[in-house]
């Protein structure tokens, strides 16, 4: 099986399913099909459908073949999935809003995490959201991408309102892990006006460090979170 046969089945099929080109209850090629288009053995096109079956975005019946789901198995709002990605289809009101748009600007001084001398000197994209569920405020978040290979970020709209979507289809970029930390605080003045809580408010805050497929290249985002109402698992 080669690696990157592997992996271009895998991000091709995905990013058709993303894109709407197969939506639930489709069935995807057969294996054998999916053998003869890429050139791949049915064991490269077995591995690269079940990491997709492991994602949720399909499951496979003996007889059937792969069928395409509409929904993600898990509400893990803190995993390398994202917010938007586990939360498609779940019986619940969910909006993102768009407090920032995104700009280029340098990192901000004592910046979290340390930065390599081409992040720094590259500047960073910034933006801000704030997510909601059911019209509740729960999250509010701040991310800092690297600018470098980014010219179209800040000029097209995000895919599905998501930015891991926008990534993978705008710029082949995938998540492929996260480190994150955990403490609780009290909300500044800012934070606790996007959660609609008072000042000094318990809240939880998460700091996230993102992997991707290019090598060292990472995003960074700072999370707080209003969990009187909702868990939140890691």
């Amino acid at each position: 099986m080669t690696q990157i046969g592997y992996v271009k089945v895998q991000k091709e099929l995905k990013k058709k399913i993303i894109k709407g080109e197969y939506i639930k209850g489709d069935l995807l090629p057969s294996e054998n099909k999916l053998s003869k288009q890429y050139g791949l053995s049915r064991m490269t096109i077995r591995h690269a459908l079940k990491d997709l079956e492991n994602e949720g975005l399909i499951s496979r019946q003996q007889g059937k073949g792969s069928i395409v789901e509409g929904k993600r198995k898990s509400y893990e709002l803190l995993s390398k999935k994202g917010f938007t990605e586990v939360m498609k289809g779940k019986e619940i009101k969910i909006d993102t809003e768009l407090v920032k748009k995104p700009r280029i600007e340098n990192w901000r001084e004592n910046f979290y995490w340390n930065l390599t001398t081409e992040e720094v000197s590259a500047k960073c994209i910034v933006f801000s959201r704030t997510r909601t569920i059911d019209k509740k405020p729960i999250m509010f978040e701040k991310t800092y991408i690297p600018n470098i290979g980014m010219k179209t970020f800040c000029s097209k709209p995000f895919v599905h309102n998501s930015l891991f979507d926008t990534l993978l289809i705008n710029h082949d970029i995938e998540i492929t892990g996260v480190i994150q930390k955990f403490r609780a605080v009290t909300a500044s003045e800012k934070v606790a006006k996007r959660l609609s809580i008072s000042k000094g408010s318990p809240i939880l805050e998460i700091v996230r460090k993102l992997a991707t497929n290019r090598p060292d290249f990472f995003i960074y985002s700072f999370l707080y979170c209003n969990t009187d109402d909702f868990t939140i698992e890691a």
